[in-house]
C-alpha cells in the first residue's frame, strides 16, 4: 500500500536550495535605512536599491550577493507595489490578453496581474482541458480567493472552499467529495496549495483521482511542481496537462517568511489531473 507520508517527505528534499549564478554587475551601495546584517546579525545599513535586507559592510554584503543579487529586483518591486488592488483597474481586465498589453507602467502591469492571475488561470485552464466548465470549486480558499471581485469569474459559479476561508464567503472546510452532495463540479482547482506541505491533502487526492472530475494545481516554484506531479503520479492520478509555466501568473512578487533572500509568485506553474 502507498505510504503517503513517506513519499512527501522524499520529495520535500527537492526543496533544498542550491547556490545561484555567478554575480556580475556591481552591488547596490548600503543606503541609511538600519536594520540587522543578514550574515551575522549585527547592526546594519540596507541594501538601498531594495531595502529588503541589511549588512553591516561590504565584506558580508559580498559574501551573501549570490543569494541576494537573484532577488534583489523583486524585493524593490515588493517595496514599490504595497498599494491595496485598484477597483478602477477592473474595467481593463474584462479582455483577457497577455500582462504585457494592457496600458500603463510596469507597476500597473503588476497590479492588473495580481488582480487577475486566479480567474485567468482557471479560464486558461479550462479552455486547454477542453472542458465545457460551468461550476468550478476552488478547493484551500483563504482571503486571497475571497478577495477576487466577483465580475473577474465571469459567467463560471464559483465555489470557495477552504479552512482558512472567512465564513461569509464560501465554504470553511478542508475539500472532499461530501461537498458533491448536490452534484459533483465541472472542475476543481486548487491555486497554491501546497500539496506537499499539509499532510490534509492526503485523502482529498485520494478522493480527487479517478473521480471522473479533473483537477487543476497551481504552484509558486518549478521544483514543487515537480515534485507534487511526482506525488500525484505515485498515488496514480492521471496527468492530462503537465506542470508547465502560466503565463498567467502574477507578477507581484512574494516574500518568504523564513528565508531573507527568497521570492515567490502566485500561479507561477499549471498542471492537470484526473
Amino acid at each position: 500500500m502507498l505510504d503517503y507520508a513517506a513519499q512527501v517527505r522524499e520529495l520535500e528534499k527537492m526543496a533544498k536550495l542550491s547556490p545561484p549564478r555567478a554575480v556580475t554587475r556591481a552591488l547596490p551601495a548600503l543606503g541609511e535605512k538600519r536594520g540587522q546584517c543578514l550574515v551575522c546579525g549585527r547592526p546594519g545599513r540596507a541594501c538601498a536599491a531594495c531595502e529588503g535586507v541589511s549588512y553591516c559592510g561590504v565584506e558580508h554584503q559580498q559574501r551573501d550577493a549570490r543569494w541576494h543579487d537573484v532577488v534583489c529586483d523583486a524585493l524593490r518591486e515588493l517595496r514599490d507595489d504595497r498599494a491595496a488592488p485598484d477597483p478602477t483597474l477592473l474595467p481593463d481586465l474584462r479582455v483577457m490578453r497577455p500582462w504585457d498589453e494592457y496600458e500603463g507602467t510596469p507597476q500597473r502591469r503588476r497590479r492588473l496581474s495580481d488582480l487577475a492571475t486566479r480567474p485567468f488561470t482557471l479560464r486558461s485552464a479550462i479552455a486547454a482541458l477542453g472542458v465545457a466548465a460551468k461550476t468550478v470549486h476552488v478547493m484551500a480558499a483563504s482571503q486571497r480567493e475571497a478577495d477576487v471581485p466577483k465580475e473577474l469569474w465571469g459567467d463560471l459559479n464559483v465555489t470557495l472552499v477552504g479552512p482558512e476561508l472567512p465564513a461569509h464567503a464560501g465554504t470553511r472546510a478542508l475539500y472532499s467529495r461530501a461537498l458533491w452532495s448536490d452534484g459533483a463540479p465541472d472542475l476543481v482547482i486548487g491555486f497554491d496549495a501546497g500539496l506537499l506541505m499539509y499532510p490534509s491533502w492526503k485523502q482529498t487526492i485520494l478522493e480527487l483521482r479517478g473521480s471522473g472530475v479533473p483537477f487543476v494545481i497551481t504552484t509558486y516554484r518549478d521544483w514543487e511542481a515537480e515534485a507534487e506531479a511526482k506525488l500525484l503520479t505515485a498515488v496514480r492520478a492521471r496527468c492530462l496537462l503537465p506542470p508547465r509555466p502560466n503565463p498567467w501568473a502574477s507578477r507581484v512578487a512574494k516574500r518568504s517568511t523564513t528565508i531573507a533572500n527568497d521570492v515567490s509568485y502566485d500561479n507561477a506553474w499549471v498542471s492537470a489531473w484526473a
